[in-house]
This record gives structure tokens, C-alpha cells and sequence, in this order.
């Protein structure tokens, strides 16, 4: 193992840790690692973003610093005094790729390995945090390497993600690989119970750290409100149901689009960019109650959720991530105060169920939708939903509690580095 610095002279505790982000997207960004990248800063770390810029879209380098509502949050961190962090650096790698997965991807991510390896050695971090599957190869191997500690950020059931897409050879190949890395790392982050329990069976150190939102100051209500539902001309009696996200199939768009057109007093604002896109204009055209809204920037979610009576997200269970995938739109409606509407999937459907924060339709139809859609327009019983969602959003899946799990899970993986508890943990 090498030793507690990287510079000559230069002792860990003299100056502040470094921490390198691994993530094979673009990072545009990518909300649950820019959580946890400005709450690292703000602890003391500093930190570089390594990211796969795939289609060669954002700057190569650029300093980013804390969105407005983070940092909100953090500096009403209990417990904590944080100052203003310094801005998180970023770096990406541009080699050339899709995001299709097979073969076409598979020939490409050793380059990107090897340029993130590069960067490691460049950089020189106190500790690895690899997000997803794909960047835990090269991160083991820096580990293997150089002694450097590595937090593995297990986002999603990334097997099975890819037998969705692919198929089950490849799948059943990273499911291997995926046993062989967790026991490695000196730590995992879940988003959820059921990713958890799967990596502790495969021998790993977890943490759970959800996709929580950082809070809002006027918990979304009153101008925002007003402000979109006056643009859409709608009457103020009127069900506001909102999706934002990837239009894609695996998330059961039509059974909604159907269920509304068919309730003359449901309205439903849909933002974002993906394959169903076309489906999705395809209604708004012929029911002007269905908005669509087009890709929303990272800023605005909160305003747009903000806005609606009820929150949609659905799973197909034909996709075997969607039983642990943990939606960052879920806890954006819990950080509002809004009910949330879902399909009977997954570990989300069964936090609604247990903490009667929304309703879970009885299946994936439209009928189903329109029954749930029906039981909504109550607003008492909407009301009671809304204050559940409230305290969760309040307690158990909101950000500080988040990143006190995050900084829990840095702290044992470098604390047999002498001076970083104290220097930075305390």
C-alpha cells in the first residue's frame, strides 16, 4: 500500500483528500453524483469528476459549484457548519460512443478505461468513488495498483439492466463480474433494501445511500403552483399529474397517456427526451390536457413537481432493474410534499404502500390508471397522502440524512489512513 500522501513532504492531514468520480456518462450532470460530489466538497474533500463524454457534447474541463438547492441544504446541514466549497472539478474523456449496449459499446469502454487510468495517475486520489459496473474494472485496478481505497456506487441492478437490453449472456457475465468486484471495494452505496441486501450476499461493506432530494425552502407550494397551472389555462379544481424523466417504454407512459385523455378533469405535464417522444406528441396533439415539455433542465424539476397535485412514475416488470431501481423523481416528490402514482413494481412500490404516500395501481393498464386517477381527485384523501410524502421527505429520504450515510461510508473506508477523520469527518 502506498503511503498517506501523494506529494513529497505533504502529509494527508495537511492538506485536503482527494477524491476521483468515475462515471461512464457525459455527466450533464448526473443529479445523484453531483449530490454527492458538492456534499464531498463541502466536507473537505476535493474532488474530480472523471466522465465519459461518449458523443463529445459538454466542455473537456470545467468547475462546477453547488445548484442553488444543494446548497441550501447543506448549509442547513444539523450538526454541520458548512462554508461555501470550493467548486468540483470536472474532466471528460471523449471517446467516441453511443450509449447502445453489445458489442459496438463493449469495443470502446477499454479506451475508456485506459484515459481514466490515466487520469487516476495524474490526479493521485485518497480514495476512488466508481458509479455504476462499468467503471469498477479500472477502479480495482488502481486499487490492485496503488493501495487506494474504492467506494463502489451501486446505482442500479446493472445486469439486469443489460439483460433487458442485450440479453442474458453478456448479463450473466457482468452478473460474475459484479460478485467478483463488491467484496473488493472498500464500500458499497445502495440506493434502496433490495440493492443492498444483494451486494451484502456477494460479500460487500454496505451503506445505504438513497437517491433523496435536497429540499426546497417553500416546499414547492404557492407561486410555482399558480404560476404554471395560470400558463396552461387550467381550472383551479383541475388533477395536475407530472412525469419527468427518460421517455422510454420500460416506464408505462401510454397506460397514463390513455387514462387521461379519458378524464376530462386530469391534466398531465410530461417533460423529457427518449424514444417514446413521438408517442408522447402524438397525444399531446389530439388532447390539449397532455403537455409536452421537451428535455427540462436539472434546475427546474423541482419547480415542475412542485407544481402537481400527483407525481407518476412507472416500472415494467419485464425489465428485471426496475425491481431495484430507485427513482431520483420519487424522492423529488417526497422532498415536495406530492403523492406519488406507480405501477406494482419494484422496492418504490413498496415504500408507497407501507408509508401510504401515494397510491399503487392494481397493474400496468390503462384501466387501472383510471381507476387510481379517480381515487386522487379526493382531496382529502389526496391531502393525507401529501403529508406522508411530506414526512418522508423530511426524515428518512431526505439529503443530509443521505449524505451523513455517504461520509459514514468514507469514513470507514479511510480511516486506517491516520489524520483523515479528524481533518475531515469531524
Amino acid at each position: 500500500m502506498r503511503g498517506l500522501s501523494n506529494d513529497v513532504g505533504e502529509t494527508m492531514s495537511e492538506r485536503r483528500p482527494r477524491v476521483a468520480m468515475l462515471i461512464s456518462n457525459g455527466y450533464a450532470p448526473d443529479t445523484r453524483l453531483q449530490k454527492q460530489a458538492h456534499t464531498l466538497a463541502a466536507a473537505g474533500f476535493r474532488v474530480t469528476i472523471i466522465a465519459w463524454d461518449r458523443l463529445r457534447l459538454y466542455p473537456v474541463t470545467a468547475r462546477e459549484r453547488a445548484p442553488r438547492l444543494l446548497a441550501e441544504t447543506l448549509r442547513a446541514w444539523p450538526g454541520r457548519q458548512v462554508e461555501q466549497p470550493e467548486p468540483v472539478s470536472v474532466v471528460r474523456i471523449r471517446v467516441p460512443a453511443g450509449y447502445r449496449t453489445g458489442r459496438p459499446l463493449l469495443s470502446k469502454m477499454p479506451r475508456f478505461w485506459w484515459h481514466a487510468l490515466h487520469e487516476l495517475r495524474r490526479i493521485r486520489p485518497d480514495v476512488i468513488h466508481a458509479c455504476d459496473l462499468d467503471t469498477m474494472p479500472v477502479a480495482t485496478l488502481y486499487r490492485r495498483l496503488t493501495g487506494t481505497p474504492v467506494i463502489y456506487d451501486a446505482r442500479e441492478f446493472y445486469p439486469g439492466m443489460v439483460q433487458a437490453n442485450v440479453g442474458p449472456v453478456l448479463s450473466r457475465a457482468l452478473d460474475v463480474l459484479d460478485g467478483w468486484v463488491t467484496p473488493r471495494a472498500d464500500a458499497v452505496l445502495a440506493v434502496g433494501e433490495r440493492l443492498a441486501a444483494r451486494h451484502r450476499a456477494l460479500g460487500g461493506r454496505v451503506w445505504i445511500v438513497p437517491n433523496a432530494q435536497a429540499l426546497p425552502t417553500d416546499n414547492g407550494t404557492g407561486s410555482a403552483r399558480a404560476l404554471i397551472r395560470e400558463g396552461l389555462g387550467m381550472p383551479d379544481d383541475a388533477l395536475l399529474v407530472v412525469y419527468v424523466g427518460y421517455l422510454t417504454p420500460d416506464r408505462l407512459l401510454a397506460p397514463l397517456l390513455d387514462a387521461v385523455c379519458a378524464l376530462p378533469d386530469v391534466w398531465l405535464l410530461i417533460g423529457g427526451v427518449g424514444p417514446q417522444a413521438d408517442l408522447v406528441a402524438s397525444y399531446a396533439a389530439r388532447c390539449p390536457r397532455i403537455q409536452a415539455l421537451g428535455w427540462v433542465p436539472v434546475d427546474d424539476v423541482v419547480t415542475i413537481v412542485s407544481s402537481a397535485d400527483v407525481v407518476y412514475y412507472g416500472l415494467d416488470a419485464q425489465n428485471p432493474n426496475s425491481f431495484y431501481f430507485m427513482p431520483n423523481l420519487a424522492f423529488t416528490a417526497l422532498a415536495t410534499g406530492r403523492p406519488l402514482l406507480t405501477t406494482p413494481v419494484g422496492e418504490i412500490a413498496e415504500v408507497v404502500r407501507a408509508e401510504r404516500c401515494g397510491v399503487v395501481m392494481r397493474a400496468p393498464s390503462a384501466d387501472a390508471a383510471i381507476e387510481a386517477l379517480e381515487s386522487l381527485r379526493d382531496g382529502v384523501f389526496r391531502a393525507g397522502l401529501a403529508e406522508q410524502a411530506r414526512r418522508l421527505g423530511r426524515s428518512d429520504y431526505n439529503w443530509c440524512s443521505a449524505a451523513t450515510q455517504l461520509l459514514d461510508a468514507y469514513d470507514a473506508s479511510l480511516c486506517m489512513k491516520r489524520g483523515v477523520r479528524q481533518h475531515v469527518l469531524e
